[in-house]
């Protein structure tokens, strides 16, 4: 399979490309930086934007990883935000349906959900959504002129919606890593909300679930799938988990008196499934 993709260098990403490559597959990745080609793996310099039809109608697949928002910005950003996931996204779409490509997977985001995925209820993919930032809006708008684009080609879609995600290579400031390199330094760590749950969900299996959901063998053209292993725990639980796996001599402070609150929980029947899970 030859995929052309997007978001390569991103933390998912750099996952993704190592996975596909192990199981034998080509790839066009694109990237701002000059990157060193290996083998079955050519670097594109430029925007996703840019005309890249030669490489468009080499490819099987199209898997669109990159963002722009993850990371928190500014508000004078928010113009940078829906430009890059929303019109430059666009433009990558039409001119690879222009060149002929039939399948794309496309990755969201549980934040497309309202309240930024607090719920009572496990979420499903006819839940509510609702923007709380101007990155949840951009991909709940993207979301939706990819659903009208299906009815309109004979190309095949799948929305992944990706839940908190962990690992090796994540944001310095994020949960996870911050956590490991407290442990790893024997210093205390203050854990702000250690009653939200959540389900934590490991890099490598997310990687797994957007390269097996590139393999099409139905008819639908417009699919929502939910990436999550459904590993639900509580922020102090995976914490204490953390350090004790990094033998931490520090302590995990927190507020016993913080109350409980559902976030990002996936309803399983929502979930992408692997072949070899039941």
């Amino acid at each position: 399979m030859v995929i052309f993709l997007t978001g390569g260098t991103g933390f998912i990403g750099k996952r993704f490309i190592k996975l596909a490559l192990q199981n034998g597959h080509f790839i066009f990745a694109v990237s701002r930086k000059k990157k060193n080609n290996k083998k079955k793996l050519k670097w594109l310099r430029g925007e996703i934007n840019d005309d890249w039809s030669k490489f468009l109608r080499q490819s099987n697949i199209i898997v669109h990883l990159a963002a722009k928002g993850v990371r928190e910005l500014k508000s004078e950003n928010s113009y940078e935000v829906i430009n890059f996931n929303v019109r430059k996204s666009f433009d990558l779409i039409s001119l690879a349906i222009k060149n002929n490509c039939k399948k794309f997977i496309i990755a969201s985001t549980s934040s497309e959900y309202a309240n930024n995925g607090i719920s009572k209820n496990k979420l499903s993919k006819k839940s509510k959504r609702s923007f709380s930032s101007i990155y949840s809006l951009s991909k709940i708008v993207f979301t939706d002129i990819i659903e009208h684009i299906s009815k309109k080609t004979n190309s095949k879609f799948r929305i992944m919606r990706i839940f908190p995600t962990f690992g090796i290579g994540e944001n310095k400031k994020r949960l996870f890593p911050t956590i490991r390199r407290l442990a790893k330094s024997g210093k205390n760590m203050n854990i702000k909300n250690p009653n939200e749950v959540r389900d934590f969900t490991d890099v490598n299996y997310v990687a797994k679930v957007l390269l097996d959901s590139c393999n099409f063998n139905t008819k639908k053209k417009f699919e929502i799938f939910h990436v999550s292993s459904n590993n639900t725990m509580s922020v102090l639980e995976f914490s204490k988990k953390i350090w004790k796996k990094y033998q931490a001599k520090g302590q995990l402070k927190y507020s016993k008196k913080i109350k409980r609150v559902e976030r990002h929980i996936s309803h399983a029947k929502s979930n992408w499934k692997l072949k070899y899970e039941k």
